[in-house]
């Protein structure tokens, strides 16, 4: 397993040690990218000092497979004989470790009779299980089962935060080839796990979705709650300039990127792009908010209806 994400932050950030939390889900468009969090996520769990060394050997039996209480799932074709394995042993003692954990990728291609058999697990979990799932694809899994995950997204990362990392890397003597070629940062796990974060991703969903004219703008502002207000900034500039970029590098997730490009032109974003730095400058020089984001949104706009003219 490539150790690209420390699964140590993922596990403190967590406070798995701390909560009852029995169920995970990793999710983006990338299932790649899910799978390679979860599985080290996963390794974390079940080290015997929870850092995931090289020279655990329980580290070393998850890797191999033959950890006694660790479970995978990894197929494009997920049958009930494969959940029935599963919960065969879920009634049992942990054999090694303080836990037994279930890795199952690609939930989606778990089938609506597996998936309801795993229902009660969810619904009524045993102290010593934690499942943990990826998706690509959340549409299709039950609501009964999204309502009792703990959901983390993961978000992609950039050109720049992949060169960061590779210098990490090099200072520690580490080969950087096989890193280089993933979309991941240490770091990343630690911000995708931020409630903060994904809130604020949701903020501006909202407000791209509902953003058609100017008397949208009044109640828009007024029912918007953040706490950090720079992050609002940063991921609004991120996600205009994802819109500008081929999809492969694209940080967000593709439904979110797609609601800018289908509301704006090229032309609009670059004109945009300009007027966010302008609105963070403001906001540093300790310019009330409202005010701020009132003439932000105004102005995108504005660049709209004259690009359309």
């Amino acid at each position: 397993m490539i150790k690209c994400i420390d699964g140590t932050s993922l596990y403190k950030s967590l406070k798995l040690d701390r909560i009852s939390t029995h169920a995970y889900l990793f999710y983006s468009d990338d299932s790649l990218l899910n799978n390679e969090v979860a599985l080290s996520f996963a390794e974390t769990l079940l080290c015997n000092t929870h850092t995931g060394h090289d020279n655990c050997d329980s580290c070393k039996q998850v890797e191999s497979l033959s950890h006694p209480d660790y479970s995978l799932l990894n197929q494009d074709s997920i049958k009930v004989e494969d959940i029935n394995k599963i919960m065969a042993k879920l009634d049992t003692k942990p054999i090694v470790s303080d836990k037994k954990v279930f890795v199952i990728l690609n939930f989606e291609n778990v089938n609506e009779i597996s998936q309801n058999k795993l229902l009660k697990s969810f619904e009524e979990p045993n102290s010593s299980n934690i499942f943990i799932l990826t998706s690509a694809h959340t549409d299709k899994i039950l609501g009964t089962i999204m309502s009792r995950l703990t959901k983390i997204f993961v978000p992609r990362m950039s050109s720049e935060d992949k060169s960061i990392i590779a210098k990490d890397l090099l200072n520690n003597n580490i080969d950087i080839s096989k890193y280089m070629k993933l979309d991941k940062l240490t770091d990343m796990v630690n911000f995708a796990t931020n409630e903060n974060y994904i809130a604020t991703l949701n903020s501006i969903r909202s407000i791209l979705t509902a953003l058609n004219s100017t008397s949208d703008i009044p109640r828009l502002v007024s029912n918007l709650n953040l706490i950090d207000k720079n992050l609002f900034l940063k991921i609004l500039q991120e996600l205009f300039l994802d819109s500008l970029l081929d999809e492969t590098n694209w940080k967000f997730d593709a439904d979110l990127v797609n609601i800018v490009k289908e509301k704006f032109s090229n032309k609009v974003v670059l004109k945009c792009l300009p007027i966010i730095e302008d609105s963070y400058k403001k906001l540093i020089s300790n310019v009330n908010f409202t005010y701020i984001l009132d003439n932000l949104l105004f102005n995108i706009l504005k660049e709209k209806f004259y690009a359309n003219k």
